[in-house]
């Protein structure tokens, strides 16, 4: 009912506002020219003009435009191009326009709202009747007299102290300094003048101020210290205002001083105004400001022409004598005076005239719309209905031309209030906090994000797309502050790219984890958990309370805790390490990870004051494309609006064919509380489903920020990817039908030591509940034995206990067929005897590329008393090689594969349980390691199983490689084998191949050598038969595959001096980062 009354609402609404956007449908129809504004004034058309905007007469010139910034707060007059009256005076068009920055009148007071994205604003012009003229004042004689007010603004930017907000201070001083200028004050003027600045100190200790006038003492105040504090505030602020009289026109000089005791202390100035008087008689040609609560009275003047304004949309003119009131403004001109419009040019709105009935839009600029293009053509095809906008195209439609980030929120108000059809938005490319470009040798600024009024304290200042999702009416003030909280429409994410290279690398992952063609696996089923240490234990409590959550909800997924204190940490150099959490945090990843959820303190750049992670790190991850949703509740590590700065978060986006898919992460400072909450409202959200349908990112996204409004504190959460994507979660259920004691031939509910069952299941559609027919494909299974309670080691708070995934007891695969499967086990003997809760787990592939997944809950415990006749250990074999051939045993290199075989009867011990039954292997005389864990059963039983493993760090000559394996009775075998290495001294190319070969396009190169598993470096190198080098490549190989099969030359690449028809010459060399060996081969390749 819920849904229902949302649609009917919703259409009842756009019914309410159809004749609107019908009305303004019909007016993109017209022809618009955009022309620049820098100041504010009278403009004017003349007659010889008309043409150029396709009019035959001035009295069909249409003026629009905006006054200042775009309202933050959202009204759907907003949403419509608004008309600007004009008066024709003799043969020309006469009209006001505001430029950039804006005072506003009060009484005895004004307001000065500086632009915070552009020094020049843009107004449209088209040919349409009628046309909104400026009409004459009502006639009135008062003969009431009092001073009208010119205000003259001093203001520059220069410094954003924080690198965030919009807050821009200029002419830094420091102390025993002072800051000067001089005000030209136009004549005719007499009376008091009114001074008002507003300055901003940043010093630890008391900020003294002196203000001198024309050399006299006028003003002496203080600005409070900032405390000594990571996270205090920066900086703060202080208002002067105050009266002067003028003497004789002549110029007034504002002097401001400053003293503080803190060497490192300055002040900055924010601007610095003055507002000079004029009696309202005979006013000179100006723009004037009444700032009392009296009624004044204007008169004509022979020889000028005077509006009046309400605002820029309410003029009137001065014909005869009128009265204006408090907040009005006069403006007097001389005709030939006013500015004639030029450098005008067409305007694309497009955007208004048709609507946007696609679920996710895409906003990019030129620069990146190949890319975005690509993106889009790729989300069509899978049935996201994609549509691409450029950045400008919006500015010119919903900001008459002006850069203002407004206009992008209410362009995306004007269709979802339309069509209701946009449910994601991407911003396709980085923006920063220096709309103005103000930061030389930065990072572009391609597509704005929203920065806070907040520039000082770095608890309360902030970037974030999410007012762009805000899309109702009333919406969009979004005050800093909790009673300031607003509610997400859409869902909104942006990809930070910088250039096109960056954009194809991320619309690469994306295309490529959506088709999922190279990322299927049971990786999809893990979780991983990371807690810093430290703060009394509150990351790793934090960690755990979502562990019980998932747990309870979601028990088909594999939760991997890397809490840091459960590692060693070793200190050196005055600071502290973990290797080993380091090491779990990388291998993690590289096997594979649906989310890894960060819980800790972090920087910029950094992962924990251990540093389990920095940027540079990257470097060595390996190339992968089981790509996680990254997941941070830290600080800053999100950060993506910084023109200097490349965060972490950024790196991980864009690295080259591995990293992350996205991230939802933090961009500043925050709160452990906060982030608990939005992290809370994250994994409560992340698996729900819609009419049995994952949600994508954006919904997610949605969701988790609206659960968890908390003001200004976590508006910094962004969500850095796709919002349309969706988590490879599986589509469909395995679901455990019965579970059978073979001896007994009765169904079981509970587990024991020793006990033989037979596991049947099957495969469900999770919409429907009913079995999937026609599910063909192969499925893995996993017995866990109950949760163990580990401890922390307590390195920096007091040691505490946390839940572990419990010992896996078996680990098998079989097949699918119509929509089941079934499988036999023998529980093993080495379990946790006492009864409690194991779960089993099912993860399937299916032939068609779906892929399912369940779990069930299962009491274990006890032991079958049935006697057990097996005395023998299990049957191994191992082969060696690349290829894995049965008799290959001489290797050119140090590190090689080995496939092992194991069967028995009673099933072969994977069990940790009981120290010294583990499956070890053991490379000639180095301590063994436990390989439990890479044995799976296969062919839907568990007497027989495969390990595949590769061995690495063998010697020159001979290798003793020794396994040793119990069986789930007891029973222990132990199989040696010797191998030997012959050239493995140096790096090799053992074989190299390139196809096609002749070609018309590319040549592929297919390299096989004999260092798998080290950082290796290709390099090529073209020749023409002459000896002229016209092409060279290099790639980075982490701990590399055997084949290397992925280095292409493209002939008509960018680097390539492009090349003719005929024969080249090509040498490719092999470098080991370990050793630095290398070695060449050569060749030729025919262009045809």
């Amino acid at each position: 009912m819920k849904a229902k009354f949302k649609i009917f609402l919703r259409r009842f609404l756009i019914s309410l506002f159809l004749p609107f956007f019908f009305n303004h449908y019909l007016a993109a129809q017209e022809q618009y020219f955009k022309f620049p504004v820098k100041e504010s004034g009278v403009y004017k058309i003349t007659s010889n003009q008309i043409s150029n905007f396709g009019a035959s007469a001035l009295t069909d010139i249409s003026i629009y435009g905006n006054a200042g910034l775009l309202p933050q707060k959202l009204d759907s007059i907003d949403l419509s191009l608004r008309e600007i009256p004009s008066k024709i005076i003799g043969d020309e068009l006469f009209f006001y326009l505001e430029g950039p920055h804006q005072v506003n009148a009060l009484e005895n007071d004004w307001e000065y709202q500086h632009h915070y994205y552009t020094d020049t604003v843009f107004y449209l012009i088209s040919a349409k009747t009628p046309v909104k003229r400026i009409t004459d004042a009502q006639e009135s004689h008062l003969n009431s007299s009092g001073n009208l007010f010119q205000i003259i603004v001093k203001k520059e930017e220069d410094t954003n102290l924080l690198s965030s907000g919009r807050n821009w201070y200029g002419n830094p001083i420091f102390s025993g300094q002072a800051y000067n200028h001089t005000f030209s004050i136009p004549a005719g003027n007499s009376g008091q003048a009114m001074i008002k600045s507003k300055v901003m100190a940043q010093s630890l200790q008391t900020s003294q101020f002196n203000l001198l006038i024309n050399g006299q003492n006028r003003s002496n105040f203080t600005i409070p210290s900032i405390p000594n504090a990571i996270y205090g505030i920066k900086g703060r602020e202080e208002s002067i205002k105050l009266p002067l009289n003028l003497e004789n026109n002549s110029p007034v000089n504002f002097q401001l001083s400053y003293q503080t005791s803190d060497v490192n202390g300055g002040a900055y100035i924010d601007f610095v105004s003055i507002a000079v008087p004029y009696p309202n008689t005979d006013l000179p040609s100006g723009i004037y400001f009444h700032l009392s609560d009296n009624l004044i009275q204007i008169s004509p003047i022979s020889d000028r022409n005077i509006f009046i304004l309400d605002d820029i949309y309410r003029t009137r003119f001065v014909s005869a004598s009128t009265s204006i009131q408090l907040g009005e403004k006069v403006v007097v001109f001389n005709t030939s005076e006013a500015k004639i419009i030029s450098q005008f040019k067409p305007a694309n709105l497009e955007l208004r005239s048709s609507p946007i009935s696609q679920s996710l839009v895409i906003i990019t600029n030129n620069q990146l719309k190949p890319e975005a293009d690509r993106l889009a053509n790729h989300k069509n095809n899978i049935g996201i209905s994609t549509r691409v906008v450029l950045l400008q195209d919006i500015f010119d439609a919903f900001g008459y031309g002006t850069y203002d980030i407004t206009a992008i929120r209410n362009f995306l108000s004007y269709h979802y209030n339309l069509d209701g059809q946009i449910e994601n938005v991407l911003f396709f490319g980085k923006g920063t906090f220096d709309y103005k470009g103000k930061i030389s040798g930065g990072r572009p600024n391609l597509i704005p994000s929203y920065s806070s009024r907040n520039s000082l304290n770095p608890l309360a200042t902030y970037s974030s797309d999410d007012y762009f999702g805000f899309l109702d009416f009333g919406q969009g003030e979004w005050e800093e502050s909790s009673n300031g909280d607003e509610i997400l429409k859409v869902g909104v994410g942006r990809i930070p790219a910088i250039s096109t290279l960056e954009a194809r690398e991320m619309v690469d992952k994306i295309i490529a984890y959506e088709l999922k063609s190279s990322n299927l696996g049971d990786w999809k089923r893990k979780i991983a958990l990371f807690a810093d240490d430290a703060d009394n234990n509150i990351h790793l409590n934090d960690a755990e309370s979502h562990a019980d959550f998932l747990t309870q909800n979601h028990p088909e997924y594999l939760l991997e805790k890397i809490y840091l204190d459960r590692y060693e940490q070793i200190r050196t150099a005055g600071r502290q390490s973990s290797p080993q959490a380091k090491e779990a945090l990388t291998k993690t990843i590289e096997e594979g990870v649906l989310i890894f959820n960060f819980i800790g303190h972090g920087n910029e750049t950094t992962l924990t004051a251990e540093r389990v992670f920095q940027t540079s790190d990257l470097r060595d991850w390996i190339e992968n494309p089981l790509l996680p949703l990254f997941v941070t509740a830290t600080c800053e590590f999100g950060r993506h609006d910084s023109p200097f700065l490349r965060s972490g978060a950024e790196e991980m986006l864009f690295a080259e064919k591995k990293g992350v898919i996205g991230l939802l992460t933090t961009g500043r400072p925050v709160f452990s509380s906060i982030n608990f909450a939005l992290n809370k409202a994250f994994i409560e959200n992340v698996f729900q489903k819609e009419n049995g349908e994952t949600l994508d990112l954006g919904e997610i996204f949605k969701r988790t920020k609206n659960n968890s409004l908390n003001g200004a504190l976590n508006r910094n959460f962004s969500l850095l990817g796709d919002p349309s994507l969706k988590l490879a979660t599986p589509e469909l259920e395995s679901k455990i039908k019965e579970i059978i004691d073979i001896q007994l031939e009765v169904g079981k509910d509970t587990l024991s030591a020793l006990q033989k069952v037979a596991i049947h299941g099957s495969i469900s559609d999770p919409l429907t509940n009913a079995r999937v027919l026609n599910a063909t494909g192969t499925y893995k299974v996993t017995l866990f034995d109950k949760k163990e309670q580990l401890r922390t080691l307590g390195d920096e708070s007091t040691p505490t206990s946390f839940m572990e995934e419990g010992n896996v007891l078996f680990q098998g695969s079989g097949d699918i067929t119509n929509g089941e499967f079934e499988l036999e086990l023998i529980v093993p003997q080495n379990i946790n005897y006492e009864f409690g809760e194991g779960i089993i787990r099912v993860f399937a592939e299916l032939e068609n590329g779906q892929e399912a997944i369940g779990a069930e809950k299962i009491t274990i415990g006890g032991t079958n008393s049935a006697p057990q006749l097996d005395t023998e250990g299990p049957e191994i074999t191992m082969l060696f090689g690349n290829e894995y051939g049965e008799n290959f045993e001489v290797f050119q290199g140090n590190n090689i594969k080995l496939l092992a075989k194991l069967s028995d009867a009673s099933g072969v011990n994977i069990s940790s349980n009981n120290i010294g039954q583990d499956i070890l292997l053991r490379i000639n005389n180095n301590d063994p390691v436990s390989i439990n864990n890479l044995y799976f059963s296969i062919g839907n039983t568990f007497t027989k199983g495969e390990i595949r493993v590769p061995i690495e760090g063998l010697v020159e000559g001979i290798n003793i490689i020794s396994l040793e394996a119990w069986d789930n009775v007891g029973n222990r075998s132990i199989l040696e084998r010797e191998i030997h290495v012959d050239g493995s001294r140096s790096v090799k190319i053992l074989k190299n191949t390139t196809y096609p070969n002749p070609s018309e396009e590319v040549s592929n190169f297919k390299i096989e050598h004999n260092r798998a598993g080290e950082n290796l470096i290709l390099y090529l190198r073209v020749f023409s038969t002459s000896g002229h080098e016209i092409y060279q490549a290099s790639k980075r190989y982490v701990r590399a595959n055997y084949i290397l099969d992925d280095f292409a030359w493209i002939f008509f690449h960018s680097k390539t001096k492009y090349p003719v028809k005929g024969t080249y010459i090509y040498e490719l060399q092999l470098v080991s980062e370990f050793d630095n060996t290398s070695d060449k081969k050569s060749g030729k390749i025919i262009i045809k």
